[in-house]
């Protein structure tokens, strides 16, 4: 056997990141044949989008592993166009099911949510003489969630304090008809503020449409198409009968993290145990959560700031015994505490990614021991090498 040299792999970087989302959905409140077929629709449009997450999540920018959180936080508040200001908002207080909190994203998890979601959009219709004004509950309810407007009532105070930090906003306007506001189109156009929160701003309506495409082709002159031109929203017209177009209306959109491919394999001992050490910088500066494999280097509390913000430094812990046993052979890695090892379970690692040269990445991170907002990663691990 030729000899073998040992060298020093780092890599350092920040983990990624699921930031939390409100989707606010303002939808046509009418009780008509049309508007009830459109609120089918939005409800579909919401269904592939949690579906369009869950693949994200076991995907390439997630992970396939099992036992590996995939953990995210998605909330959906409903605001009726036709209710007064008092009674316009349905949110995950009134609906629990309205949250989507989950260290696991299941299909069965979304069923939940989309009953949820069905039970708000159809729980109070408009009623004898209520005006129509879509434009203004979008931009309260959008202002109310992005923080970018003071809570006015118990009801609303309660759903601010409830939100979670870092949150972004995603706008839904969808209509058979156009808005009955009295002002200006331009007074009911989000804040900036709210605006910068939000990924993204749909609106379909009562617009004109080429038969091949439900992108409109003629917004018109009336207020909801104003009001699209103004927040730069792409209108669809509410009678498009393309199912892609409905399923991609709310799709959170793609990406492609690759395989860690490495030049050397890493140096692994005769009991499995890798020669690494994987440091967390995180957010939560009152502790290592030894419930996620976290502890503090060398038993000390350890701060460092990286761009100008102070996060504790946590060792994430190599599972031992049993634990790596089952890590390193076991893709579901029953009973298994949370922490990391070098993997050999063949999905895990797969070579397809990487040139015949090189060696997948073996490291495998159980339950919650690498998820977290605003963090950083630091590995570094000795690699063998022939001579």
């Amino acid at each position: 056997m030729p000899p073998r040299t040992t060298s020093q792999l780092v890599q350092d970087g920040k983990l990624i990141e699921e930031r939390p989302e409100v989707i606010v959905l303002v939808v046509d409140d009418t009780d008509t044949a049309e508007a009830a077929r459109l609120r089918e629709r939005v409800a579909q449009s919401v269904r592939a989008s949690l579906l369009a997450v869950i693949e994200s999540r076991w995907g390439s920018c997630g992970s396939a592993d099992p036992a590996q959180w995939h953990a995210g936080d998605i909330r959906a508040v409903v605001a009726r166009p036709s209710a007064p200001d008092a009674a316009a908002l349905l949110t995950p207080l009134e609906i629990p099911a309205l949250a989507w909190t989950t260290h696991t994203s299941n299909e069965e998890e979304v069923e939940a949510v989309m009953a949820g979601v069905n039970e708000a959009l159809g729980r109070r219709l408009a009623g004898p003489g209520e005006e129509y004004r879509p434009l203004r509950t979008a931009k309260r309810a959008l202002e109310l969630v992005t923080g970018a407007l003071a809570p006015v009532g118990e009801a609303e105070v309660a759903l601010v304090r409830s939100l979670p930090q870092g949150r972004i906003a995603r706008l839904l306007v969808a209509s058979t008809r156009d808005d009955e506001g009295p002002g200006l189109v331009a007074d009911d156009v989000p804040s900036q503020t709210a605006l910068s929160m939000t990924l993204d701003t749909e609106v379909v309506g009562p617009f004109t449409t080429r038969d091949s495409t439900c992108h409109a082709i003629d917004e018109g002159s009336g207020r909801l198409a104003a009001w699209s031109r103004l927040v730069h929203a792409e209108p669809i017209a509410f009678r498009c009968d393309d199912q892609d177009t409905w399923d991609m209306l709310l799709h959170p959109g793609w990406a492609d993290c690759g395989v860690t491919c490495l030049a050397h394999p890493l140096a692994v001992d005769d009991g499995g145990a890798a020669a690494c050490k994987v440091m967390i910088d995180q957010a939560d500066l009152e502790r290592c959560d030894a419930a996620r494999g976290r502890r503090d280097p060398g038993g000390q509390p350890t701060f460092v700031e990286r761009l100008g913000e102070e996060l504790r430094r946590c060792e994430v812990v190599q599972l031992a015994g049993a634990d790596l046993e089952s890590c390193r052979h076991s893709i579901d890695c029953p009973g298994c505490q949370s922490g990391f090892c070098a993997t050999e379970v063949p999905e895990l690692v797969p070579q397809w990614g990487c040139e015949p040269s090189e060696y997948p990445s073996p490291l495998r991170f159980i339950g919650g021991a690498i998820e977290g907002r605003r963090g950083w990663i630091n590995i570094t691990c000795s690699t063998e090498a022939g001579e």
